[in-house]
């Protein structure tokens, strides 16, 4: 195919090589700087958390084009499976988008046709702007090429969604399985117990057939060992933590190293 005007999905190209991929969450902060920070800790994606979150549009464009820059794959949590935050997210700059709560395969074909341009969907058509880094070209070529880029990550976190985990995940066009282990664990009647065996069937039953249906599985985890543990057991990416969450665990570990260092030095 002729080089196009879309920039190629790091992310996509890691998996598809066999390799494993780490992320993490970004959830407060709005300074494009964040990523070339994140890029320099070797993280390969960011998941711009706008479920929980509270970025606006001129938010996550600067975020996705600064994370592009630094090849880091920007993949944006939608509030909701609408058009305006699916298609607006993408056209801002977004190579992957990540749907929480999906419950059954027909929310995920709906997605589908949101995300993807013609043929496949019912995206509609835009060039010069984020997601094309502001040029134009061939129409035929940008879109098909969008269509091999962008990325649909479902979320696995309700109990409807383990139900009918087969028919959901043959849904073409689903790229990656990705596990919600906190509302998981609440769905389960085990809230926040993540080394419960209940939870621990249930994300190895996901990972079973993902595999089988050729689709990446992943998870976030805020615990390291608990990150470690599901890397060491089949999957392909993990989000660890947040800019957040390890900003504040990072800093809480020195200020308690050092005001023990202070009070042993004042014990003598």
């Amino acid at each position: 195919m002729p080089e196009t005007i879309i920039p190629p999905n790091r992310l996509k190209k890691i998996l598809a090589e066999g390799k494993c991929a780490v992320g993490t969450m970004v959830v407060e902060l709005r300074q494009p700087a964040v990523t070339q920070m994140l890029s320099n800790a070797g993280f390969d994606f960011i998941i711009i958390d706008n479920e929980h979150g509270a970025f606006n549009i001129e938010t996550i464009a600067d975020l996705s084009r600064a994370a592009r820059l630094v090849s880091v794959t920007p993949i944006v949590r939608v509030p909701e499976s609408t058009y305006t935050s699916i298609a607006q997210s993408l056209d801002a700059g977004a190579q992957g988008i990540m749907i929480p709560r999906i419950t059954k395969a027909s929310e995920v074909q709906d997605v589908v046709q949101i995300l993807k341009y013609p043929p496949l969907g019912r995206r509609g058509c835009v060039v010069a702007r984020g997601h094309t880094d502001f040029k134009s070209g061939p129409l035929a070529e940008t879109f098909e090429r969008a269509n091999e880029e962008s990325m649909l990550v479902v979320q696995i976190e309700t109990a409807e969604a383990l139900e009918n985990l087969e028919e959901l995940l043959s849904v073409r066009g689903v790229d990656v399985a990705f596990v919600g282990p906190t509302d998981l664990s609440m769905a389960l009647g085990i809230p926040g117990e993540m080394d419960n065996p209940k939870l621990h069937a249930a994300i190895f039953q996901m990972i079973d057939i993902a595999r089988r249906q050729a689709i990446y599985p992943a998870i976030q985890m805020n615990v390291l060992a608990h990150g470690l543990f599901w890397a060491e057991r089949g999957m392909r990416m993990v989000s660890y933590n947040s800019e957040v969450g390890m900003l504040i665990r990072a800093g809480a570990d020195a200020t308690a190293s050092l005001k023990e260092a202070f009070n042993r030095r004042e014990a003598k």
